[in-house]
């Protein structure tokens, strides 16, 4: 599957800072009501935040670039649990995935998978969601850390969707490897940030 320019340049910026967001968690510290913000972990809890505010920027040109009119092969691809057309494609795709990875998958280049495009999908709405807690806890917590009841409820699922985000990325990177080391150059295609 062929994407446009922008697409790939935004695809790139948000794997860049999910990927510093992720990394920053790791090591991060939050600073709670009453306490001092310093030191490195204080450093990364910063870096976090502010990633987070690009990254849901980024978010918002993903869903407004899609909404006019540039989503390869269209919103069903990437949502195609509304759509019994759909669907089955997608149970196909699954069905046949077991023979994909003893043999050779499709060539994504060229044709477009329903199974591909319902990962894509949940990608996009895992980092959607990600990014609107993450916005929602960045402008409801107090410079001294303080929060509310109601964004205390907010981080706890931000931490939850957290490991689906990881999930996901390690899952995406794995496959993407694969499809590269498997012959199809899904990777360098995505990544080439200069072609048309």
């Amino acid at each position: 599957m062929k994407y446009d320019r922008m697409t790939r340049w935004i695809h790139a910026a948000i794997a860049v800072t999910v990927v510093i967001q992720l990394i920053c968690s790791l090591f991060m510290e939050v600073t709670g009501p009453g306490g001092t913000p310093a030191g490195p972990a204080h450093t990364l809890f910063a870096i976090h935040r502010w990633s987070g505010i690009s990254a849901v920027v980024l978010v918002l040109i993903h869903w407004l670039w899609g909404l006019t009119g540039h989503v390869t092969s269209g919103w069903n691809h990437l949502f195609p649990w509304f759509s019994g057309t759909q669907m089955k494609k997608l149970l196909t795709d699954l069905k046949a995935l077991p023979d994909w990875i003893r043999t050779d998958f499709p060539d994504q280049r060229t044709q477009t998978l329903p199974l591909a495009g319902a990962v894509h999908g949940l990608g996009l709405l895992t980092v959607s969601a990600m990014a609107l807690s993450g916005a929602i806890i960045f402008f409801g917590m107090a410079p001294d850390g303080s929060t509310s009841a109601f964004v205390d409820f907010v981080m706890e699922i931000h931490a939850v969707i957290a490991g689906f985000m990881w999930g996901y990325i390690v899952g995406h990177a794995v496959m993407a490897i694969y499809h590269q080391w498997r012959g199809s150059p899904l990777i360098t295609d995505m990544f080439n940030l200069v072609k048309k």
